[in-house]
């Protein structure tokens, strides 16, 4: 009865418990696609999959060469109003004619983001909603590049729910150069500011940027480190939106999953007391009860990413014990005496034991002829018997004794005189 009160320790109740889930929650999603009916491509029409654009008048829809128009119409002479509506006429008019907004030019996409440094900041979001609608198209995608900096700035710098809304859009769609990566790194407790006191909103598009931000080598470890106040684990609450928790799960899988990288681990990292990394995977982190918690969320894709990022924590611990420890095929060199724990006086009782024992014999004194001593030899062997039934010394066969005031015979002489001496 003990040993099974024993097993019942609290870690192995969470290892099954998460197990259990687990298992649950793919079962159920397996059951789900078998029953789920096949693909109608109908369906998708009639969804009406919602995009971000307010209604324009069909006659200005169907009317062709009104995108250009509007851009030709665009200008820094024009008065606030007028450029808020001529930009988010732009932004509606390339979602719903894209086909006209291929024929766009790189100079359209820099007039767009000309708009930029408008001391206006509802200007400055339609200019970034604007081009973020260009990067439907790839090629403009490429030229939209070039402004990364000045977006991440104004999203860090503007302290507006609109403006860092359609900023982060605007990054999250967008490939982050490598030239950007130092600036990325400086602001990064601004972008952990906005994780911490935005709206649900910004929170769910700054996760989505900083998880693209954790996949990169350079900046893994700076993230890492970055200071996080113990307030950053209350956002692990299942009274939060689903959308925000699934967020947050996804960053910490990939924070954990690059953590275990072989670049990341061939480096021996110190961080603060205070950061990230000591919040989450430290030994005092309280981040696991968290974690259970969001295991009975009503959202079945809460439950799923808890459970992954629960067995992804379980097998960054279990990773991060294994390369601690000595290389394989390292050499170990101990103490006769530390490995065992044997004390001395256990040797010298040793010492008496029959195997340990060392039969007399002649060869193993000094003599005055010059032999060698094996005194200090740590392997004797045995003595046996031959087939007449005397013991010999194994190591008598191969002793070789010369003398040559005594070795003048024959070889068939001493086979003779050792046939008449047996």
């Amino acid at each position: 009865m003990m040993r099974y009160y024993e097993l019942l320790t609290r870690k192995n109740v969470v290892m099954a418990t998460t197990g259990a889930t687990a298992i649950y929650l793919v079962s159920k999603t397996l059951l789900a696609m078998f029953r789920s009916p096949p693909y109608n491509p109908e369906l998708f029409k009639l969804a009406g999959v919602p995009v971000e654009y307010y209604p324009m008048s069909s006659a200005l829809v169907n009317v062709p060469g009104e995108l250009r128009k509007l851009l030709e119409a665009l200008s820094p002479n024009l008065d606030d109003d007028s450029k808020r509506t001529t930009l988010h006429n732009i932004t509606q008019y390339i979602y719903l004619k894209e086909s006209e907004a291929n024929i766009c030019t790189n100079d359209d996409i820099k007039l767009v983001a000309s708009f930029l440094d408008d001391d206006n900041k509802v200007i400055k979001t339609e200019a970034l909603n604007a081009l973020k609608a260009f990067t439907i198209i790839w090629r403009f995608k490429i030229k939209i590049q070039e402004y990364v900096p000045k977006v991440a700035e104004l999203v860090t710098n503007t302290w507006d729910t609109n403006l860092q809304v359609a900023g982060l859009r605007l990054l999250n769609g967008l490939h982050i150069p490598d030239n950007t990566h130092p600036l990325m790194r400086r602001l990064l407790s601004n972008f952990m500011d906005i994780l911490l006191m935005a709206n649900t909103l910004a929170k769910v598009q700054v996760l989505k940027f900083l998880s693209t931000l954790a996949q990169e080598e350079d900046l893994l470890y700076d993230i890492m480190n970055s200071q996080a106040p113990p307030e950053f684990l209350s956002l692990f609450q299942p009274s939060l939106p689903g959308n925000l928790l699934c967020e947050l799960l996804i960053f910490v899988e990939r924070l954990s999953a690059g953590r275990l990288s072989p670049q990341y681990q061939s480096v021996q990292w110190q961080y603060n007391d205070n950061s990230l990394h000591e919040v989450i995977f430290g030994d005092n982190s309280r981040l696991s009860d968290r974690l259970l918690a969001l295991i009975i969320h009503p959202e079945e894709e809460v439950q799923t990413e808890a459970c992954k990022v629960i067995l992804s924590l379980r097998l960054n611990k279990e990773e991060s014990r294994v390369l601690s420890g000595p290389p394989f095929g390292a050499n170990i060199s101990v103490g006769p005496l530390e490995s065992t724990g044997i004390s001395q006086a256990n040797t010298s009782s040793l010492s008496n034991h029959p195997l340990n024992s060392r039969a007399s014999h002649p060869s193993d004194t000094v003599g005055n002829d010059g032999t060698h001593d094996e005194s200090d030899l740590s392997f004797y062997p045995l003595q046996t018997l031959d087939d007449t039934g005397h013991s010999f010394h194994p190591m008598d066969s191969g002793r070789i004794v010369e003398d040559n005031s005594r070795s003048n015979l024959h070889p068939v002489d001493c086979l003779d005189n050792d046939s008449s001496s047996i």
